[in-house]
């Protein structure tokens, strides 16, 4: 057989090659499941079900995190430690690797319409965001939509309605010109018309919610009229599902 100092060697080197990469994706995995507790925080969509996961999720990081410790220690069944520690690791790859597909296949999905230039597909902010000039669909100051904007949302509401298990945010936003209050109202009266036009046209009210950031999320410079023309503008923010993140629906 093998000699006790020898087995007891390599197999501390396993555990500390699997204990480093552990670390490692774990700390990828932390930062990026706290964005996206971020994101949902910050949508209408956010409940009790929601943060359950949340509050789960935190408790499987501790108990990883305990069982590294362990793993660095003498004693114990250090065959199992290290079985746990790589099954506490696939598991977060695993649900790292459904979220990124889930993005793809919304991209997917909306590459016709971001080929032929109707709207941008990025992610920022944490977020997969589906973004729409508002100078296409308003006037200036205005709230109403642009009758030159209804094909465009018709189409993107066909899209939409393939993908039913997906919650969306309508973000409306200004630029810096007028009061801060009338900034909002205006922002937020934008996405509420966006909201009603896509439900009129078969988006199921349910996969939708409505918010206004008036002029606070810029991504033009508002010194210039391109970059306030670019600051004018409504968004369509992908709701994360947790349940992908932390098991369960």
């Amino acid at each position: 057989g093998i000699p006790k100092e020898k087995y007891d060697a390599d197999l501390k080197g396993e555990q500390e090659r699997a204990a480093s990469e552990l670390e490692g994706e774990q700390a990828k995995a932390a930062e990026r499941f706290k964005l996206y507790e971020k994101q949902v925080s910050d949508s209408a969509e956010y409940g009790d079900g929601q943060k359950k996961r949340a509050d789960d999720l935190e408790r499987t990081l501790a108990r990883t995190t305990k069982t590294l410790d362990e793993c660095g220690t003498k004693g114990g069944d250090k065959q199992k430690m290290l079985t746990t520690c790589q099954l506490e690791k696939r598991t977060l790859e695993d649900r790292l690797g459904s979220v990124e597909q889930m993005i793809s296949k919304v991209k997917g999905a909306l590459k016709a319409m971001s080929d032929a230039g109707k709207l941008t597909v990025k992610v920022e902010r944490g977020f997969l965001i589906i973004a729409l000039q508002g100078d296409i669909l308003f006037d200036t100051g205005k709230s109403k939509l642009k009758d030159e904007a209804k094909p465009v949302l018709s189409e993107l509401a066909a899209v939409l309605q393939q993908m039913p298990d997906r919650l969306f945010q309508v973000a409306g936003h200004t630029d810096n010109v007028g009061k801060e209050s009338t900034n909002w109202h205006l922002s937020v009266d934008r996405a509420v018309n966006v909201v009603e036009f896509l439900v009129a046209n078969g988006v199921t009210s349910k996969d939708l919610s409505a918010g206004g950031y008036a002029s606070f999320q810029p991504v033009g410079d508002n010194g210039t009229e391109e970059g306030k023309a670019s600051n004018r503008r409504v968004e369509f923010l992908l709701v994360p599902n947790l349940g992908e993140l932390f098991g369960g629906k």
